[in-house]
């Protein structure tokens, strides 16, 4: 059985034979460097990811104008929750402070003011139903550069790190937890800086997202 780990310097293929995992050591018989074995198993469950079979929710384009593509767009159960907790809480909250306003025809400066949370936290949720409806993930990567945008229509937000061959793409533990279960982010380290994303992305095209980005920056 091949070993689904590669050399971070050379990327020729470490055989399992050439791990020592009590020690932490991995071998590589190809450029003879060795290396921690936990720098190059950064991404589990890798080898059961074939780039021409995305898991659903994901669409992998090799060609298009702004390079290699992952692009991710799956409706979260959550926004079944948030769109009636949304409309109760914010329009609620929203007919009350502005709503009475408005109807009496005058301007309370103070209830107005007081309002501003409520307005603010209604724009954040409807921002995320929006989102979870209409949006997606992007991951380009182009002419050395990874790029990860969360996109809404003609809106997008991106972030970029310049990878080199020997930038390192794992997948490790976030810093906070969902209904008491550890939630995980996809890194990307290259050149001293570091990029964190996809938390929210489910494990299995997680998995499949890392794994394409780490064989765009390989092959490219």
């Amino acid at each position: 059985m091949s070993s689904p780990h590669q050399c971070p310097h050379c990327r020729a293929a470490i055989a399992l034979d050439d791990v020592n995992v009590a020690n932490d050591i991995a071998l590589c018989r190809g450029c003879g460097k060795t290396m921690p074995f936990s720098s190059i198993t950064g991404i589990p469950g890798v080898e059961n990811v074939d780039l021409s079979k995305p898991p659903k929710g994901v669409r992998f384009d090799p060609s298009t104008l702004r390079g290699k593509t992952v692009y991710f767009k799956k409706v979260s159960m959550m926004v079944f929750f948030l769109i009636p907790f949304t409309a109760v809480w914010s329009g609620g909250s929203m007919a009350v402070i502005y709503g009475t306003q408005i109807a009496e025809g005058k301007f309370d400066p103070a209830r107005s003011l007081f309002g501003l949370p409520f307005l603010l936290g209604t724009i954040v949720l409807v921002s995320s139903i929006a989102f979870m409806i209409f949006g997606r993930w992007r991951f380009s990567f182009n002419q050395g550069v990874l790029e990860v945008a969360m996109e809404l229509g003609p809106f997008s937000w991106k972030r970029r790190i310049a990878c080199d061959k020997g930038a390192r793409i794992s997948i490790r533990q976030a810093g906070w937890k969902k209904n008491n279960q550890v939630q995980y982010h996809i890194q990307v380290d290259s050149g001293g800086k570091t990029l964190k994303f996809a938390t929210g992305i489910p494990e299995q095209p997680k998995t499949f997202i890392a794994e394409a980005i780490r064989r765009m920056i390989v092959s490219d």
